[in-house]
């Protein structure tokens, strides 16, 4: 059904303040594309975070964040999108991060984070999509 790999260490393309969650897009047909039989949205996500992308380039996700210390950091949760083998290994990206939710954390907070993003670009790359990566990435106080 849905996979998801947690990573430790940042993973290509992405900075060392920032780190990953990825998981493979499922598809969800519309029932106004059930006769043609086209995905009309894609949606992904386990555990601490869920998503979707649309065929038009919007996308959305939500998730809890948590900050480890006293002092504070500023968190942003962006995606990308890529086309990989199942269980999303050897994804070849195509498209950049975009964040779309910027908090500020402190006292060991867990906050739950939602962004949403309209990226026009990914409408052709629709059909091919077949992994989700949410993004955090974390200025000030990270640990």
């Amino acid at each position: 059904m849905l996979a998801l790999a947690a990573f430790a260490v940042p993973s290509q393309g992405v900075a060392a303040d920032e780190y990953t969650r990825r998981a493979v897009a499922t598809t969800q047909l519309s029932v106004t594309d059930l006769a043609a039989g086209k995905r009309d949205r894609l949606e992904f996500g386990i555990g601490e975070f869920k998503g979707w992308l649309d065929r038009r380039g919007e996308w959305y996700v939500e998730g809890d964040v948590s900050h480890v210390g006293l002092l504070c950091a500023e968190y942003e949760t962006g995606l990308r999108f890529g086309k990989g083998s199942p269980g999303c290994t050897n994804i070849e990206w195509l498209s950049e991060v975009h964040y779309g939710s910027r908090r500020t954390q402190c006292n060991g907070a867990t906050v739950r984070h939602a962004a949403w993003h309209n990226e026009p670009a990914l409408e052709g790359q629709f059909d091919r999509i077949t992994c989700a990566e949410r993004v955090i990435r974390c200025t000030g106080n990270c640990k």
